[in-house]
């Protein structure tokens, strides 16, 4: 079967993924592997824990897609029901699979104990069925046809979900279907772009055919992902093309802008020292997630926010300025960063070293909430520091954010 007529699907089943209770992190995952290998999702199906609901999805994916990949339902308890389910829809009885249950027996053994019989449930298989091993787990996978549509039975536990998917489904898809495409994808995240401005900045990008660009927003950065067929000799050339395009709102090149900062600092040698006031520790604690990050981090100061003086004469740029130096210079580090108070929906942000230092004032284009507002304020601040490493220009336009006033105050006039 050709790749392009290929349809696989995705089942997942569970009250708890329908309702929200939790997110279904494996549909995501399963997509983008299977859209890499070259087994392109052509649409993903949740369903809750009924009996009768499950079988008739079953009979209706049987219907229209090649191949089905169903998650979850698989467990000993009464609200696992997919195995019971896909018998129904096949229209046979359940039979107990010997070697599964004496595997099952064999691992509580192993640790000690007894197996509870609610197990025995899961070495319950329909009749035909194949099993699909699962080695980490209790709850064994199996493949069976319906409507000569080819399933795939997974537990919803993600780590057996990913093993299996790559140990066992993938390899059994690869050898059926060996003309499928895989792709590969380059990823660039940027910061300071809406999603329409990016989109129409690449519009006049020609792309060679089996190219695609893909768009992925996550507050406050567009991830852009350049999608090819694996190993393509023109990857390089339409890569650099869009880096070309999009400049230096490039924040990170096939990582994300933290692990892009932490190896800027660790290349140069730099430590930090950081005080914030409105972003009450969001980068202290957004810098503690990666290990050169929080390795150059000397000290992190959280402040409460000043009484704004109402007679006029509070200069934010200054105030920030100075808590910048004052943290670069009592901790030793060789960069201070601060964020300043939240004033009329204004924020101060600044970067002091010992070469100059470099202040901004932004507030946002439209509504935000505070958390969201406190977001872009450490992502600048983070961004200030990624330009001054990279030795790009410090400020530049954010969609999201008004630049009201910036400031450059050289080495010289700072010793003045």
């Amino acid at each position: 079967m050709e790749q392009s007529k290929l349809r696989v699907a995705m089942l997942s089943t569970g009250e708890e993924v329908l309702h929200g209770d939790i997110t279904d992190t494996n549909a995501a995952w399963l997509s983008s592997r299977c859209f890499e290998e070259g087994f392109a999702l052509h649409r993903r199906i949740t369903v809750g824990d009924s009996l009768d609901d499950i079988a008739i999805e079953l009979v209706r994916c049987s219907q229209v897609s090649d191949v089905v990949i169903v998650n979850g339902g698989l467990g000993p308890t009464t609200d696992d029901l997919t195995t019971e389910a896909m018998a129904m829809a096949m229209d046979v009885d359940l039979e107990l699979n010997n070697h599964w249950l004496t595997e099952l027996k064999n691992r509580f053994e192993r640790n000690g104990k007894t197996m509870p019989k609610s197990n025995i449930k899961q070495a319950m298989l329909p009749e035909g069925a194949e099993l699909v091993d699962n080695p980490v787990g209790s709850a064994c996978g199996f493949a069976a046809y319906l409507n000569e549509c080819l399933f795939f039975f997974t537990p919803g536990v993600p780590s057996e979900f990913k093993q299996m998917f790559d140990n066992e489904i993938l390899p059994r898809l690869q050898s059926r279907y060996p003309n499928s495409q895989k792709r590969e994808v380059q990823r660039l995240y940027t910061f300071g772009f809406s999603e329409s401005l990016l989109n129409d900045k690449l519009a006049s990008l020609s792309l060679p055919e089996g190219f695609e660009l893909g768009y992925r927003s996550a507050l406050p950065f567009i991830e852009l992902k350049v999608f090819s067929p694996k190993q393509h000799s023109e990857i390089s050339l339409v890569t650099d093309a869009v880096r070309n395009i999009l400049g230096d709102r490039i924040v990170g090149d096939g990582i994300p802008m933290l692990t892009n900062v932490g190896s800027l600092l660790r290349h140069h040698g730099v430590t930090l020292a950081l005080a914030e006031k409105f972003s009450g520790g969001y980068l202290a604690n957004w810098l503690s997630e990666d290990d050169d990050t929080r390795d150059a981090l000397l000290q992190a100061w959280v402040l409460s926010e000043s009484a704004l003086n109402a007679e006029g004469d509070y200069n934010p740029l200054a105030s920030v300025l100075a808590m910048a130096t004052a943290a670069r210079e009592n901790s030793g580090a060789g960069i201070g960063l601060a964020c300043g108070d939240l004033d009329a929906g204004r924020v101060s942000l600044g970067l002091s070293t010992a070469v100059g230092d470099w202040g901004i004032i932004v507030k946002p284009r439209r509504n935000q909430s505070l958390n969201d507002l406190r977001c872009y304020a450490a992502t600048m601040l983070l961004d200030l520091l990624r330009r001054y490493l990279e030795g790009q220009d410090m400020f530049s336009d954010i969609a999201s954010l008004v630049t009201l006033e910036s400031l450059h105050i050289p080495a010289e006039e700072l010793d003045a």
